[in-house]
């Protein structure tokens, strides 16, 4: 196929197949899958949990982590009904000077579900965040994330001012407490909370929920020192054409290779995770893959 990027095989964006335009969704989320495993993996070596994910993490992460199946999508089909979250009410340290937590609301238009996130404050460098998923008023499930680390903030911070990705928020004991799963698609997102006790929860986000999200933590985490980063800070997208097209509006960095292969769902490519062996020889495992400087686009 001719390289679209290439000006001389420009298509005026109405004249592009449906399939084409499907095919290079398809082939830039991949990307970005294969990118942000291969980033996890490299904070597991970190932490020290890479030969324990082979016996110890739940199925899902073990075949993720190997390249096996889509996460995203998995989960997706999972919840594919998860409640669409799009009014918030937040909270600030101002509000009430005398308690030692603060709270935002985030629920669904008809108020059948609620999500509540709860932060404690002057916990110092080590951050506690309660995450409770509410049905009906009736049912709640409570998701503890404690301790969380400044590193571990600032780096989920960080991924989630993206447009698309993947990107866990958890503790250093990684699995072995609650942790949450963040896809973000196109500043839509999806939200899965796992507990080691077998119960999980999922709920969407609207653009605008996962701003409010994502930048209440921000101020509070980092007061004074937190801003979001401005929109021409953003990584550009090249010029498929001479007008915006889908792609674009997707923000695929210029250095994106189209190196996913069909219409599978599941990444085919070796990504460097082919096996969960892999995340034990950097040197194997970096060969293929990018290094952790190239990571951080």
């Amino acid at each position: 196929m001719p390289d679209q990027t290439d000006p001389r095989n420009l298509i005026p964006q109405d004249e592009i197949p449906v399939e084409e335009l499907i095919r290079r969704t398809r082939e830039f989320t991949r990307r970005i899958t294969n990118e942000d495993r291969q980033r996890l993996g490299l904070d597991l070596r970190e932490s020290g949990h890479s030969r324990s994910l082979q016996v110890q993490a739940p199925v899902l992460l073990q075949d993720f982590f190997a390249g096996k199946i889509d996460l995203d999508g998995d989960l997706e089909r999972r919840y594919a009904n998860a409640p669409l979250l799009s009014y918030s009410r937040l909270s600030h340290p101002s509000d009430a000077p005398q308690r030692r937590q603060v709270t935002a609301h985030f629920s669904a238009q008809d108020d059948s579900a609620l999500l509540t996130v709860d932060l404690l404050l002057g916990s110092g460098p080590e951050a506690t965040v309660d995450f409770t998923f509410t049905l009906f008023s009736a049912l709640g499930l409570r998701f503890t994330l404690s301790p969380l680390l400044e590193v571990d903030r600032k780096r989920w911070l960080d991924l989630m001012h993206r447009r698309n990705g993947i990107t866990f928020l958890w503790t250093r004991d990684r699995w072995e407490h609650p942790f949450l799963v963040f896809v973000v698609r196109e500043g839509h997102g999806r939200m899965y909370a796992f507990s080691p006790y077998g119960f999980e929860a999922a709920v969407r986000l609207t653009p605008d929920m996962l701003e409010s999200l994502r930048d209440w933590l921000g101020t509070l985490w980092f007061p004074g020192t937190y801003a979001p980063p401005a929109p021409d800070a953003m990584p550009a997208a090249p010029a498929w054409d001479s007008r915006p097209t889908m792609m674009q509006r997707l923000d695929l960095p210029e250095s994106a290779p189209a190196s996913a292969s069909g219409d599978s769902d599941v990444w085919s490519e070796s990504t460097g995770l082919d096996n969960l062996d892999d995340l034990d020889s950097p040197d194997d495992a970096e060969a293929d893959s990018l290094s952790a400087d190239d990571l951080d686009w």
